[in-house]
């Protein structure tokens, strides 16, 4: 099924590089290029704390597992710890010598870790004190390439790193070896995420294709491939079913991880789609993206039949809208104008209910 939004003249922020839901998916956190950290409310899109420090893009965010704190990654060289109910700013972790190109948290009480494009990756301490015991992986002395994307394992056993080498490398975080390096992309990989089982990996890349991968062999698995352009995110459904690949081709894909089928195209963006999210609540289940179209958005993902259906839940900001070969259900805050397009185009409801 092809989903299509056509959004205008966005202006709440600039080009936004990461989103990143909090554990309980009350709040969102975006970076953006304008050097800050911004904070929403996740049910309703308003605006929280704006977080102000770094001195350069920022490229990477992500809550700590209790979701108390907020560790952001930028070019300024710099990991900086925000308290992500206040937005106060924590300490502030400096090791490398060029630009942070990702941050991430464990699950357990392993080390904050980060990579850039200096060569090098970081652990700064355990998150309840991130800022003891800061060295440098062992295991990659001098890193053979700059790393692009890092994550832990749900587990917290395993780190795997992306890099311009166009390799995804496992690392063993108790032994600090290298377990595995996985080849197969033919360009820069972007980003690496993994099963929320841990079992698989998804890893997306310049060569415009999302690759799969098992944790434990790094065997390889299934190539989705569609996209027109460069992937810059990835990210599995909370169950692990599906997965959601955002593109320098201005799109989403939702794909099925079993078969590799794609399930729909979320289309319309005025520019690349740098970065997916995706979290369940009792609601419902929900895909944030941010876009160099400078906007935050949050779809709720919702499957009819053997289809699936993206329903834009809010918007950081916007004044134009036009949508086309989709059904719209209980938009919100939209004004009279637009409200009328939507039903000129086939949006359900009345357009009092539509922007009430």
């Amino acid at each position: 099924e092809q989903m299509e939004f056509i959004w205008g003249n966005f202006q709440s922020l600039t080009e936004c590089h990461c989103v990143a839901y909090s554990p309980n998916g009350a709040q969102i956190a975006s970076g953006s290029d304008d050097n800050t950290v911004r904070l929403w409310d996740a049910k309703s899109g308003a605006p929280e704390p704006i977080l102000e420090g770094h001195t350069e893009t920022v490229s990477s965010v992500v809550y700590s597992p209790s979701g108390t704190q907020i560790a952001s990654a930028s070019e300024d060289k710099m990991v900086r710890l925000w308290d992500a109910k206040s937005g106060a700013p924590g300490p502030i972790l400096q090791e490398h010598s060029i630009n942070v190109g990702g941050v991430a948290y464990s699950q357990y009480s392993a080390p904050l870790a980060s990579g850039c494009f200096g060569r090098t990756t970081c652990q700064f301490g355990t998150h309840s004190n991130p800022s003891r015991s800061l060295f440098n992986v062992p295991s990659f002395p001098v890193f053979p390439t700059s790393v692009s994307s890092v994550v832990y394992s749900p587990s917290g056993a395993q780190i795997a790193l992306g890099s311009y080498d166009q390799k995804v490398r496992l690392w063993d975080v108790q032994s600090e070896t290298l377990e595995h390096t996985l080849q197969g992309h033919t360009s820069i990989v972007t980003s690496v995420v993994y099963s929320p089982s841990g079992a698989q990996i998804a890893s997306g890349s310049h060569d415009k294709t999302v690759r799969l991968w098992d944790a434990h062999s790094g065997a390889p698995g299934l190539i989705l491939k569609g996209h027109a352009d460069r992937v810059n995110s990835v990210v599995y459904s909370p169950g692990g079913a599906q997965i959601a690949s955002g593109s320098h081709d201005k799109t989403v894909r939702l794909w099925e991880v079993a078969s590799g089928a794609c399930l729909g195209v979320i289309q319309g963006f005025n520019g690349w789609v740098t970065s997916v999210a995706w979290k369940a609540t009792p609601e419902g289940s929900y895909l944030l993206t941010g876009s160099e179209d400078k906007s935050v958005r949050q779809w709720e993902i919702k499957k009819e039949g053997e289809k699936y259906k993206a329903v834009l839940y809010w918007s950081s900001g916007h004044e134009v809208l036009t949508v086309r070969d989709v059904v719209i259900e209980d938009a919100q805050g939209l004004s009279e104008m637009n409200a009328r397009l939507l039903r000129q185009r086939g949006a359900t409801g009345n357009a009092l209910s539509l922007y009430a």
